[in-house]
């Protein structure tokens, strides 16, 4: 059970990412998390380097985002200033089961990238994607969140126990 918790890899930022191994490996979907991994918590400020990096992704990817957020109206203006898809209410980590199928996507030409694991990093493996954890952008963060990330602490000494994983920035 613990296992739908572990990441396929982690990286810093999402800015960091390799896209041409991606592409090397044939994916073609991006699902990526918004807040604290393309913006900070409550942002339409999206960092230089994640806007480059996602300008550079929509060149051989679909980009998509897929989020828990109830606030539709920051996630339409994301969507249009950003030019990606764009999902709002995801419900992650069994909602991405059908974003995935809605989107009709392949899991395994599909990654999804996001902050959490209990959300994202679940959701993508539970789906049969290639799941990248990343550092999240801020400490600053939805008051229920950080009951999960309390959750995701327990879970993440468990990984580390049992030599399933180490997060490298904990």
């Amino acid at each position: 059970m613990l296992e739908q918790f572990v990441p396929s890899e982690t990286a810093d930022r999402l800015s960091q990412i390799d896209l041409q191994a991606l592409r090397a490996r044939g994916v073609k979907t991006l699902l990526l998390d918004l807040d604290n991994t393309i913006t900070p918590w409550r942002s339409l400020e999206v960092p230089e380097d994640m806007a480059a990096w996602l300008q550079a992704a929509k060149l051989h990817f679909r980009v998509c985002i897929v989020s828990n957020t109830s606030k539709m109206k920051r996630l339409e203006t994301l969507k249009e200033r950003l030019g990606i898809e764009g999902v709002g209410f995801a419900s992650k980590p069994w909602g991405l089961k059908r974003v995935a199928a809605d989107l009709g996507l392949v899991p395994e030409e599909t990654v999804v990238v996001g902050d959490q694991l209990i959300t994202d990093i679940a959701g993508g493996n539970m789906i049969g994607a290639h799941s990248i954890l990343v550092k999240p952008v801020s400490r600053d963060e939805f008051f229920g969140t950080k009951f999960v990330r309390a959750a995701e602490a327990v879970i993440l000494w468990l990984l580390k126990r049992r030599g399933l994983f180490a997060c490298p920035w904990r």
